[in-house]
């Protein structure tokens, strides 16, 4: 779970960032923000891959046996 909330704070991060790039005064205040946009993106998607992996895992259940959850897709 506390993978979820840091990639939640990643996403408001880089949205504020892309507001930021969109509204600069100059190129360079836009190429800034659009790096940090940039990194931000990539935690974001490196928090959802990790979930991701974490959730694919197989646990035991209670009577000793291995258990597969679900396929689940995240979408990059």
């Amino acid at each position: 779970m506390p993978t979820l909330i840091t990639a939640a704070y990643a996403l408001h991060r880089q949205k504020i960032a892309v507001e930021r790039t969109l509204y600069a005064r100059s190129a360079e205040e836009s190429q800034l923000a659009a790096r940090w946009a940039g990194a931000w993106h990539k935690l974001v998607q490196r928090k959802l891959d990790q979930a991701e992996a974490m959730s694919a895992a197989p646990f035991m259940n209670y009577t000793g046996f291995s258990v597969q959850p679900a396929a689940v897709r995240v979408l990059h």
